[in-house]
């Protein structure tokens, strides 16, 4: 089996094209016994992250919910780059309990307006669309309705013109 450089799809060695992305296979030799992947968190990860294997054979970044929302909130204005499902919905779910706890007052929704934006932001980014498309949350009905699915879609595979993928490596 070799992996694909662009994706990380696992295929056959005989391959010349990965049939999930379309690039070319460029072969390269490992060490005996050495696996073909990196052991270690890719640039940029901090401490020891876990991660799973996809039936895909891709290795997948597991995200924990405190991860999410730390990250949430360390990217607070952040309109820049790419946010997974799992980060974008923890947050919510961190917003909406903590509203719960405090009576649904206006203090939460107040101090979380700019990071929930970013983080729509980044989550429409994920899915290969403009931030701009956060605007539809301002028609009625229809548009948050259209955002929820976005939302729900899993992202891009691969690096798009938003950044490299947040999910695999």
């Amino acid at each position: 089996m070799i992996k694909c450089n662009h994706c990380g799809y696992l295929m056959d060695d005989s391959a010349t094209m990965c049939p999930k992305c379309g690039s070319t296979v460029e072969r390269t030799q490992t060490p005996p016994n050495q696996p073909p992947y990196q052991q270690t968190p890719p640039p940029g990860q901090t401490g020891q992250q876990s991660y799973t294997t996809a039936p895909n054979g891709r290795r997948v970044r597991n995200l924990e919910m405190l991860d999410a929302c730390k990250m949430f909130w360390m990217k607070y204005a952040t309109f820049e780059g790419r946010s997974r499902r799992a980060e974008f919905w923890w947050s919510y779910l961190m917003v909406f309990v903590a509203n719960i706890f405090l009576g649904w007052t206006f203090i939460v929704p107040l101090a979380c307006i700019i990071p929930m934006i970013a983080v729509s932001v980044r989550r429409l980014h994920d899915i290969g669309k403009s931030g701009w498309y956060y605007l539809l949350s301002l028609v009625p009905i229809v548009g948050t309705i259209v955002l929820i699915i976005w939302f729900c879609q899993e992202g891009k595979i691969g690096s798009n013109e938003y950044g490299e993928d947040p999910k695999y490596f």
